[in-house]
């Protein structure tokens, strides 16, 4: 059992006074900081501007990487999955997550792409989504701050990449591990952390009302995804069970409220299922959901799960709901189908174990360390 610390775990205001403890100097917090995440290092042994000693003594108290690279798998279209083994935790519950690379010809915004960090919040996943692999097996834990972390800082590393776009959208529902996901998004944010802004970061959640209060209380420095798969309650009940709970009125109701106080618009993510969910009705019900809501429609082609009994849409029904759509005005885009062949798109993630969580759009960055765009 390894109950170490990790240096990711901390924000910026916290890493000084636990440094400080150690005996290190009041502007070492800042030091470490920005070797952790200007420089990217990859051990404390890179950051020449603290003593030996210091560094010794720090080894002993804290380590940087708390995930363990058990595999990686590189699909024909260029995305890659990539498994962590993290350590037991203090209960000795360990767990297994997967995050994915994605390279796009664009992002959101027209501009030439190049690759987002599609990132993992939970070992496995409480919402049970019908269609998702994730729910399948047992829930193992929530991952720390330092963990969702160690994703996109371990994907960097092994790939020269830097990412300039990070969507929470792979194992677990973020907002059912609501502090260590913020905490991991400030960073993300903090202008001397990875200094993503807040159009950079997506947080994808299946509807949980108390957390979305929260999450617009505490203004999330990200942008908000809503799975919603169906906009009629019954329906959505049987795909997403949370539904019962946290029903459509209340979402929406959420929903306008976020996008009148951040003046950002929110993404609706619609996995469309043959027979289930992409026949006319199904159309008007999106489109009477997004009426007076500054949104936008990802339409998501169903990618297979050999345990589950849904299927995708041939081609012609798929283009025949998004023409519903348009047709009432309302904006909807036809995501890019990403990792298929490794069991690393929407829906796929943890195949065997379970796992929710998907692929969307990007940009990449160069950063000091050899870090390529």
């Amino acid at each position: 059992m390894n109950e170490t610390p990790s240096l990711y775990n901390f924000s910026r205001q916290e890493l000084g006074p636990f440094l400080k403890a150690l005996g290190a100097p009041s502007y070492a917090g800042t030091q470490v900081f920005r070797w952790l995440y200007r420089q990217r290092v990859g051990s404390l042994e890179e950051m020449t501007d603290l003593s030996k000693e210091f560094r010794a003594t720090l080894a002993a108290q804290a380590v940087i990487q708390p995930l363990r690279l058990v595999d990686k798998q590189e699909s024909a279209d260029g995305t890659v999955k990539y498994g962590w083994e993290a350590a037991p935790d203090a209960q000795g519950r360990g767990g297994t997550v997967e995050s994915v690379l994605i390279p796009m010809k664009f992002d959101e915004d027209g501009e030439p792409g190049s690759h987002t960090a599609c990132l993992s919040t939970q070992a496995g996943c409480r919402m049970k989504c019908s269609f998702c692999a994730t729910g399948v097996p047992k829930f193992q834990r929530n991952l720390t701050t330092g963990e969702i972390l160690g994703q996109i800082l371990g994907m960097e590393r092994e790939s020269g990449i830097a990412f300039h776009n990070v969507v929470v959208m792979g194992m677990g529902e973020p907002l059912d591990n609501y502090d260590a996901t913020l905490r991991a998004m400030r960073v993300l944010n903090d202008p001397e952390g990875l200094n993503l802004g807040r159009r950079r970061i997506t947080v994808s959640t299946s509807g949980l009302v108390d957390p979305l209060v929260r999450f617009l209380k505490d203004d999330w420095p990200a942008t908000l995804a809503l799975s919603l798969h169906s906009a009629i309650p019954d329906k959505r009940n049987s795909l997403v069970p949370i539904n019962k709970a946290n029903p459509l009125e209340k979402l929406r109701k959420i929903l306008r409220d976020y996008t009148f106080v951040r003046r950002l618009p929110v993404t609706l993510e619609y996995i469309l299922l043959a027979g289930v969910n992409d026949g006319p009705e199904d159309a008007e019900a999106l489109a009477a959901f997004c009426q007076d809501l500054m949104c936008k429609v990802n339409l998501i082609r169903y990618n297979p799960v050999p345990t589950l009994p849904y299927h995708s849409p041939d081609e012609d029904a798929i283009f025949k709901f998004q023409g519903r759509l348009k047709a009432k005005r309302v904006r909807a885009f036809l995501r890019e189908r990403k990792g298929v062949d490794i069991a690393a798109a929407c829906g796929q993630l943890g195949f065997g174990e379970g796992a929710p969580g998907g692929p969307t759009e990007s940009p990449a960055v160069p950063h000091p360390g050899g870090v390529k765009p």
